[in-house]
């Protein structure tokens, strides 16, 4: 009898423990892995066993959490004292979701509730990487000389834009790149934006490229590919001027389809419009030591256009 009462109060209670391969994922594979229910010193009833996904977004005012998904494993059940249970977990990440980042992480929040008892957590760092494609350009890039700058991966009402500056073949050329992804079935749109040094100031040279599976398998095809286009872009900057077009990836909820980044929008959307920031976090290229001639003197937010920003590009 004393031992149940304990065991209400968290003492000798049961535990959960979800258990996986502790590796970074790419974003479109499955986590595969088991949660581990362990009886306490008294017999328990649980209501439900469940893990969720959550999504946390790093500001320099505070932290905003936001459930990307709940996955229930079990009902009701009873759970008997020392007893082991075993219960299979799988979870596919969904490819539109942002990027692990600077202001971007995520971690499985596994529950154990515990009927007439202190309820029971566990949790689980996720570190969601670059599928093959995305991956495949990124390489391609820092194999023409471009490197990604510390505050890359912002979030915006499209999505995730991913930054890089020139360490070598470009420099004076180019001040920075910006990109997007979006995933269509035979290949890969990418969003490009050049920023290049001008008479006249900065010049924002925009292109839109659709690259087909059989070039992102194919190192030098690829590099060949970016390497022309950027270097067309810083020949003729004001040649491409025309502003991005997303409409014919727009769903009917407004994101964008197959877009890196886009299942943010829904799940965040408004609710850090002006409501919970003013100002997203410091960028991490001030935490490391680099000034912004560095980088680029541009906004250092993590979250872009949930701010009220430029609604244009």
């Amino acid at each position: 009898m004393l031992k149940k009462f304990l065991a209400r109060l968290g003492k000798g209670a049961a535990t959960v423990d979800l258990r996986f391969e502790n590796r970074p994922y790419r974003a479109g594979e499955t986590v595969q892995g088991e949660v581990i229910l362990q009886g306490g010193e008294a017999e328990q009833n649980i209501n439900h066993v469940s893990v969720r996904l959550i999504m946390s977004l790093a500001a320099k005012e505070g932290t905003v959490m936001r459930e990307v998904t709940a996955i229930s494993l079990s009902g009701a059940l009873i759970i008997r004292p020392k007893e082991q249970r075993v219960i299979p977990f799988t979870y596919t990440i969904p490819v539109s979701l942002p990027l692990s980042r600077g202001t971007v992480s995520y971690y499985f929040d596994t529950h154990l509730d515990i009927e007439a008892g202190v309820d029971r957590t566990d949790v689980d760092p996720l570190i969601i990487e670059a599928p093959q494609e995305v991956q495949a350009v990124f390489q391609a890039l820092e194999s023409i000389g471009f490197r990604e700058k510390p505050r890359s991966g912002k979030l915006d009402k499209y999505g995730q834009e991913f930054s890089f500056f020139p360490a070598h073949a470009f420099t004076g050329h180019v001040n920075e790149l910006e990109l997007r992804f979006a995933y269509e079935e035979s290949g890969l749109r990418i969003w490009l934006e050049v920023d290049c040094p001008s008479t006249f100031g900065e010049a924002e040279a925009k292109r839109e490229l659709f690259v087909e599976h059989e070039v992102l398998q194919n190192k030098e095809k690829l590099k060949g590919l970016l390497y022309q286009t950027i270097t067309e872009t810083v020949q003729q900057p004001h040649a491409y001027t025309n502003p991005f077009s997303y409409t014919s990836h727009h769903s009917h909820q407004g994101s964008l389809t197959g877009m890196i980044g886009g299942l943010a929008v829904g799940i965040v959307g408004g609710m850090l419009l002006g409501e919970l920031f003013e100002e997203a976090m410091e960028g991490a290229a001030g935490a490391l030591g680099f000034d912004e001639e560095t980088f680029g003197g541009d906004d250092e937010s993590g979250f872009g256009d949930f701010f009220g920003g430029d609604d244009e590009f």
